[in-house]
């Protein structure tokens, strides 16, 4: 179960803190990365995002947020690691690139660490969510049968709260945003095969129906 600062651990513990290698090339993508930023990862884990950043951006700053310290010790010299709840980060400086990678459907309030996320987007800076996609066939199919989200459905405590694009893009835009865009990324299961995932061609033809993530991206106006 969730703790009192929002994040369930359990899930997290599951996870060992490592992200998909696809979700994590979306996410930079969608982040529009330039030599000497600043980084802020809501979520970091083990820092696999982090590290990609180190690696390819030369980033001006790098800072990691995380209820369990497990940040990877290769990057214990080089990122600012806050060992916190997602729900404790209103007391960070703004940054250039706010990262929210399949963090917020786990938090019992995150469209309150979604708007503290949003403020703390610098000028000219960005701001980038992932969460489950709940649009994909799987769930359709699910929720018609069953009446129930397959990534929410009733005993499954890690997902906490799907989060919608019109309610995520209506947040980030009443926090001074604007909001850009919505990308998919992930091959999600074929219903009914014994656990096989679509193919790359068919999630190029149709990425809303065929993909696990959703991604989100805005921008806050320079001046």
């Amino acid at each position: 179960m969730p703790a009192p600062d929002g994040i369930d651990r359990s899930s997290q513990e599951a996870s060992g803190g490592a992200s998909n290698e696809e979700i994590v090339a979306e996410a930079l993508r969608a982040a529009q990365p330039r030599l000497g930023l600043s980084w802020l990862d809501i979520g970091c884990g083990t820092g696999d995002l982090l590290r990609r950043i180190r690696a390819e951006w030369e980033p001006g700053r790098l800072v990691g947020v995380d209820p369990l310290p497990w940040l990877a010790s290769d990057l214990a010299d080089e990122v600012e690691f806050h060992q916190a709840g997602a729900e404790q980060i209103g007391s960070l400086s703004p940054v250039d690139r706010v990262m929210l990678i399949e963090t917020i459907e786990h938090l019992e309030a995150p469209w309150t660490v979604l708007r503290a996320a949003a403020n703390l987007v610098a000028p000219g800076g960005r701001i980038v969510v992932s969460t489950p996609n709940v649009a994909n066939l799987r769930h359709r199919i699910e929720l018609a049968l069953k009446g129930q989200l397959t990534n929410f459905r009733p005993g499954y405590e890690p997902h906490l709260t799907p989060a919608l694009p019109h309610v995520t893009s209506r947040i980030l835009e009443e926090e001074g945003l604007t909001f850009e865009s919505v990308a998919y990324a992930g091959a999600d299961v074929i219903p009914g095969a014994g656990g096989r995932c679509w193919p790359e061609l068919a999630r190029e033809r149709w990425p809303r129906l065929l993909s696990v993530s959703v991604f989100f991206s805005a921008a806050r106006s320079a001046t």
